[in-house]
Protein backbone atom coordinates (compact mmCIF):
# COMPACT_ATOMS: atom_id res chain seq x y z
CA UNK A 1 0.00 0.00 0.00
CA UNK A 2 2.74 2.45 0.60
CA UNK A 3 4.79 2.01 -2.11
CA UNK A 4 1.50 2.39 -4.33
CA UNK A 5 0.71 5.49 -2.67
CA UNK A 6 4.44 6.58 -3.35
CA UNK A 7 4.36 5.78 -6.78
CA UNK A 8 1.20 7.39 -7.36
CA UNK A 9 2.31 10.33 -5.96
CA UNK A 10 5.83 10.24 -7.85
CA UNK A 11 3.64 10.34 -11.03
CA UNK A 12 1.87 12.90 -10.03
CA UNK A 13 4.67 14.89 -9.29
CA UNK A 14 6.26 13.91 -12.66
CA UNK A 15 2.74 15.11 -14.32
CA UNK A 16 1.98 18.08 -12.64
CA UNK A 17 2.57 21.18 -15.45
CA UNK A 18 2.54 24.13 -12.52
CA UNK A 19 5.89 23.20 -11.00
CA UNK A 20 9.10 23.85 -12.48
CA UNK A 21 12.20 20.94 -12.38
CA UNK A 22 12.95 22.51 -8.93
CA UNK A 23 10.02 21.81 -6.90
CA UNK A 24 9.67 18.49 -8.58
CA UNK A 25 13.19 17.56 -7.11
CA UNK A 26 12.19 18.50 -3.99
CA UNK A 27 8.12 16.76 -3.77
CA UNK A 28 10.06 13.63 -5.10
CA UNK A 29 12.69 13.56 -2.20
CA UNK A 30 10.20 14.47 0.26
CA UNK A 31 7.88 11.11 -1.24
CA UNK A 32 11.42 9.19 -1.18
CA UNK A 33 12.29 9.83 2.30
CA UNK A 34 8.77 10.17 4.29
CA UNK A 35 7.02 6.94 2.15
CA UNK A 36 3.89 7.34 4.33
CA UNK A 37 3.58 11.09 5.26
CA UNK A 38 5.08 12.35 1.96
CA UNK A 39 2.78 11.40 -0.52
CA UNK A 40 -0.29 12.54 1.90
CA UNK A 41 1.87 15.99 2.13
CA UNK A 42 1.86 16.17 -1.64
CA UNK A 43 -1.76 15.32 -2.34
CA UNK A 44 -2.99 17.79 0.31
CA UNK A 45 -0.29 20.58 0.43
CA UNK A 46 1.54 20.50 -2.90
CA UNK A 47 -1.07 19.57 -5.66
CA UNK A 48 -2.90 22.07 -7.50
CA UNK A 49 -6.13 21.14 -8.27
CA UNK A 50 -8.15 22.99 -11.44
CA UNK A 51 -10.76 23.42 -9.60
CA UNK A 52 -11.51 25.75 -6.24
CA UNK A 53 -13.40 25.11 -2.87
CA UNK A 54 -17.35 24.14 -4.55
CA UNK A 55 -15.28 20.93 -5.95
CA UNK A 56 -15.89 22.07 -9.66
CA UNK A 57 -15.54 23.72 -12.67
CA UNK A 58 -18.11 26.60 -13.09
Amino acid sequence: MTVLLSLLALLSIVRDRTLGLAGKLAWAFVVVILPIVGPILWFTVGKRYPYGPSGGNR
